[in-house]
C-alpha cells in the first residue's frame, strides 16, 4: 500500500491521467465562427468612385458539426482509458517488485539468524576442543580447523550483513526513499499448507491488466474508426447577415450555405490501415493470453515443487541431521569420529537450514 502511494514510477500518472482528461474536454470545443466583413463598388471609377454607391455586408459563418464533437470525445475518452490500463499493469508490477523485496529482506534476516546461530555454535565447539587439545586428547590440528571454522561463520555473517543492508535499500526505494528508517521487517517464510487451485488462477488471465491493455486498445481503434467516417463527411456551412447600400442608405440580409465537393471515402485508406492495426491488438492479446498460461502453468509447478521440498526438508531431512549432528558430537567425545568428519555434518545441516 505504501509503495502505491509513494512509488515514483506511480507519481506521473496522476499528471498523465489529468493531461487525458483536459484533452477530452479540449475535444468537445467546436470550431469558432467566423465574423465577416466585405466592402463591395467602392474606391473604383466612374460611378464607383469613392464610397457613394459601396455595398457592406457584416456576416457571420458557421459549420453544422453533428456528431463529429461527440465522437472526438470518445476517442479522447477512450485513450485515456489506456491510461488508465497501463497505470494499473504498472501497479501490479510495483506491487511484485515490493513483494519481491519485501522476501528478500526477510529471507537475509532468516539466513542472518541461521549463519549466527552457526558461529555461536561454532565458537562454543571451539572451547571444547581446546580443552581437549589442552587436555592431550585430541590434536591440535582439530583445533586448528576449528579456528578456521569460526573464522569462515563469522566470514559469512559479515556477508548476509551487507547483503541485507543493500535489500533494505532497495525496499525503500519503493516508498519512494532514499534513506533506510526501518531496522527489520515483521513476517514469516513459512509456506500455506493450502495450495491454490490452478482453474482458479487460470480463469483470471483474461483479466490480467496485461490482456485487457490490448482489448482496450481494439476499442480505442473503434472509435478512431467512427471518427474518421465522421470527419470525412460533407458539412453545410451556414453564413448570414446584414448588407448596407450607401446609395440609398438601405439595409438588407444576407443568407448563404455551402457544402464541400468530394466523395466521403477519402479516408479509406486511413480506415484500412485501422482495420489492420485493430486486428494487430487482437493477435497481440490472443499471444500475450498463451504467454501468461505458459507462464502460469510453469510458476504453478515450481510452487508444487517448492511444497514437496519444503516438507521433505523441514519434516524428512533437516531432523534426521540434526541427529545425526547430535550423535556424530558424541561420537567425536568417544574419540570415534574424526573431527572433519564432525565438521563436514555440521557443514551439511547450516546448507540445509539455508536451503
Amino acid at each position: 500500500e505504501l509503495s502505491l502511494q509513494s512509488h515514483p514510477a506511480l507519481m506521473s500518472y496522476q499528471y498523465r491521467v489529468k493531461s487525458a482528461n483536459a484533452q477530452a474536454q479540449h475535444a468537445a470545443i467546436g470550431e469558432k465562427p467566423k465574423i465577416n466583413l466585405t466592402l463591395e463598388d467602392a474606391f473604383g471609377t466612374g460611378e464607383h468612385t469613392g464610397f457613394d454607391n459601396a455595398q457592406s455586408t457584416f456576416s457571420i459563418s458557421w459549420v453544422l458539426l453533428g456528431g463529429l464533437l461527440d465522437q472526438r470525445v470518445k476517442s479522447a475518452q477512450s485513450k485515456a482509458n489506456v491510461l488508465e490500463i497501463e497505470r494499473d499493469i504498472q501497479r501490479y508490477d510495483v506491487a511484485a517488485q515490493t513483494a519481491h523485496a519485501f522476501l528478500t529482506v526477510l529471507a537475509y534476516q532468516e539466513r542472518l539468524s541461521v549463519a549466527q546461530n552457526a558461529q555461536q555454535h561454532a565458537r562454543k565447539i571451539l572451547k571444547e576442543i581446546q580443552k581437549r587439545v589442552d587436555a592431550g586428547r585430541s590434536p591440535s590440528a582439530d583445533k586448528l580447523q576449528a579456528e578456521v571454522n569460526l573464522e569462515r561463520r563469522e566470514l559469512e555473517v559479515e556477508d548476509i550483513q551487507h547483503e541485507l543492508k543493500s535489500a533494505k535499500k532497495v525496499l525503500a526505494s519503493q516508498w519512494g526513499s532514499s534513506s533506510v528508517e526501518f531496522l527489520r521487517v515483521n513476517a514469516a517464510l513459512a509456506l500455506n499448507e493450502q495450495v491454490i487451485n490452478y482453474d482458479t488462477l487460470e480463469s483470471g488471465i483474461k483479466n490480467n491488466p496485461q490482456v485487457k491493455y490490448f482489448l482496450t486498445q481494439q476499442r480505442v481503434i473503434d472509435t478512431e474508426i467512427t471518427l474518421a467516417r465522421e470527419e470525412v463527411k460533407n458539412r453545410w456551412r451556414i453564413n448570414t447577415g446584414v448588407r448596407r447600400y450607401e446609395a440609398t442608405e438601405d439595409y438588407g440580409l444576407t443568407f448563404g450555405v455551402s457544402l464541400p465537393l468530394g466523395k466521403s471515402t477519402r479516408n479509406r485508406h486511413q480506415i484500412s490501415a485501422l482495420n489492420a492495426e485493430q486486428a494487430r491488438y487482437a493477435a497481440d492479446a490472443r499471444a500475450k493470453e498463451i504467454q501468461l498460461s505458459t507462464q502460469l502453468y510453469v510458476l504453478y509447478e515450481e510452487l508444487q515443487h517448492s511444497y514437496h521440498l519444503n516438507n521433505a526438508l523441514t519434516q524428512l531431512i533437516l531432523p534426521r541431521l540434526e541427529q545425526a549432528l547430535v550423535e556424530t558430537q558424541k561420537a567425536y567425545s568417544l574419540g570415534k569420529y574424526s573431527y572433519r568428519e564432525w565438521y563436514a555434518l555440521q557443514n551439511e545441516v547450516l546448507d540445509t537450514r539455508m536451503e
